[in-house]
């Protein structure tokens, strides 16, 4: 099992050792193409299944591929206007400091790395904003679903590691 820098869990390939150090090599259940897989460092943490690649999850199971919803427009019936919902608030404070965000700015995309929704599937990208705190100093990193507005706040913690701090699931 490895993780990737934002935190998602992969199941490695079969025969596949863990890299010591952080690389883009490694072919994963998900992605066999070493090539094509994102960055990935060991794990040696408690199993979460919660976090992990869905992919990887699938062909694990040995589950069939999801196939796409195909939406047919009925005749006579008008298209029904999308849901307005409201962008959530991202944390003031964390620990006591207060906390400076920044603007939403479109996700990255990277190579292998899914951008889709965990609660909505939206193929994504989402939107991400960078935040600062103060006393001690402090980096944080926020990620938002601009369909279904699922957001979840992240403390640094050296390197790689993310530390959730906020989550806003949608209703």
């Amino acid at each position: 099992m490895v993780r990737t820098p934002a935190g998602v869990l992969h199941l490695l390939a079969p025969g596949a050792a863990p890299p010591p150090l952080p690389v883009f090599t490694v072919p994963l259940l998900c992605c066999t193409d070493p090539e094509q897989a994102p960055a990935v460092r060991a794990y040696d943490g408690p199993w979460n299944g919660p976090k992990t690649c869905r992919a990887c999850l699938r062909v694990w199971r040995g589950d069939p591929a999801p196939q796409q919803a195909v939406l047919e427009e009925l005749p006579g019936v008008e298209p029904i206007e999308p849901v307005e919902r409201r962008i959530p608030a991202l944390p003031r404070e964390h620990r006591g400091r207060p906390l400076v965000w920044c603007d939403w700015q479109p996700q990255l995309v990277l190579s292998h790395y899914s951008t889709a929704c965990e609660s909505c599937q939206d193929p994504g990208p989402g939107l991400t904003a960078t935040g600062r705190g103060s006393s001690p100093p402090a980096r944080y990193m926020a990620f938002r679903c601009p369909a279904c507005q699922h957001m979840t706040a992240y403390e640094h913690r050296g390197a790689w590691d993310l530390d959730l701090i906020y989550e806003h699931r949608p209703r």
